[in-house]
């Protein structure tokens, strides 16, 4: 008997817990919504630079837009994605971001990346990541040549990237940035914007445009072709939201 009671009690406390739940989030939504009597518009079509398109929403659904008070309305982000906006929401201020979250900096080590780990390989060994007479945390070593593969989707105009030559490398390095997403086609071995670094020089940093891009591939090689460069990119590169129009600098 005392068991059925523990088992009702329970049931009992997680209805309570379910109903102050739904009240709380009805109290929520009663002072930031206001119901409108609207009606879903399946009349409309839609043509997106010159070919048809149907929005959809985030599991592959077709979205029909609403109707209400003579304007048809669509979710923001099927808008945004389909015009390779970047688009991102803040639950904490209940902000959507269009276009980028301003100020914001993700370092290039906390952003989903591919490398080969032969000709391309992360170090955090002190000795390797003290670089032009500054200890960093973390660096890219590319001693021969090689590509890093960074996957942005559209949410960064920029990469900020910190690179050297260290000792013994004696020869210019090129850094190349290619477009690497699923829809470049040829476009994909076309070189969208480089710069080079020479031994004699500082870390160097260099501003890349990377608006609008899914996906890129950093090449690193000398213009030479020699097989040594000995480059490293440092921990403290990373891809925002700000001017791509900064000019390189050395450090």
């Amino acid at each position: 008997m005392k068991r059925f009671v523990r088992k009702k009690t329970v049931k009992v406390a997680l209805l309570i817990i379910a109903f102050l739940a739904t009240s709380l989030g009805s109290a929520f939504a009663a002072t930031n919504l206001e119901p409108v009597n609207a009606f879903f518009n399946h009349g409309i079509s839609f043509v997106l630079n010159g070919d048809r398109w149907q929005p959809k929403n985030e599991t592959g659904e077709p979205l029909k837009p609403i109707h209400y008070n003579g304007n048809n309305y669509l979710p923001v982000r099927a808008i945004a994605e389909a015009l390779k906006i970047p688009i991102d929401y803040d639950g904490d201020t209940d902000t959507i971001y269009i276009g980028g979250i301003p100020g914001k900096k993700t370092p290039i080590f906390a952003m989903p990346l591919e490398i080969d780990n032969i000709y391309v390989t992360r170090s955090k060994d002190p000795e390797e990541t003290l670089i032009k007479e500054k200890q960093f945390q973390e660096a890219f070593k590319i001693d021969q040549y090689g590509d890093i593969y960074f996957t942005l989707d559209r949410k960064y105009k920029r990469l900020v990237l910190d690179a050297a030559v260290v000792s013994p490398g004696e020869h210019d390095v090129v850094f190349s940035l290619y477009n690497a997403g699923g829809a470049a086609g040829n476009i994909s071995e076309t070189v969208l914007e480089k710069h080079t670094i020479s031994p004699k020089d500082g870390v160097r940093q260099m501003v890349f445009n990377v608006e609008g891009l899914e996906k890129i591939k950093l090449h690193v090689q000398s213009p030479e072709l020699n097989p040594y460069i000995y480059a490293r990119i440092v921990d403290t590169s990373f891809f925002d939201n700000g001017e791509t129009s900064a000019k390189d600098s050395s450090k």
